[in-house]
């Protein structure tokens, strides 16, 4: 589990914040490969300093490799875990992959968002996720990854908000 204790004392800067993050024992596996560091250490840094001080550190949040399709978000009681499936870790071995930034903003949107806590409507909880991804900067990204996933209601549903969520900004 992260150790946020000695950071306490002092405010840290963004690019602390993000060092801290990476170098956690659980995940000396984001080093093993370039291409998966250059990819966390991007998109950490893209991350606002409220949502890497939130997330990361108030809510002490993880990334865990396991088998399973992209990824998801948990939140069994004291941690909160972003696990990385095989497809996920193969885009991030890329050089600056968006898909697999999109698909991590998604999932640090949910944590972000508290969606384990308040979860009423699953669809409303991805469409919120996708807007934290889409604040981002990750539309393009998200948008393009969706249309490669299987037909589903739910691919519709978030392909359409997206189209929403583009007209309306800009």
């Amino acid at each position: 589990m992260i150790n946020v204790g000695k950071f306490l004392k002092r405010e840290l800067s963004k690019d602390e914040m993000v060092n801290f993050v990476l170098e956690q024992e659980e995940h000396r596996w984001i080093s093993e490969n370039n291409y998966v560091k250059a990819n966390f250490t991007d998109f950490l840094e893209r991350l606002p300093k409220r949502v890497l001080q939130k997330v990361f550190f108030e809510k002490v949040t993880t990334f865990a490799r396991s088998n399973g399709r992209y990824a998801c978000a948990v939140s069994p009681l004291q941690q909160n875990v972003i696990i990385i499936f095989p497809e996920l870790f193969e885009l991030l071995t890329k050089t600056f992959d968006g898909w697999a930034r999109a698909v991590l903003a998604h999932e640090v949107g949910h944590i972000m968002l508290e969606h384990s806590e308040n979860s009423d409507d699953p669809m409303e909880a991805q469409v919120d996720a996708d807007t934290f991804a889409c604040d981002m900067g990750y539309l393009d990204q998200l948008e393009s990854f969706l249309h490669e996933q299987p037909e589903t209601v739910e691919k519709r549903v978030r392909l359409t908000f997206l189209t929403n969520y583009y007209f309306a900004n800009n």
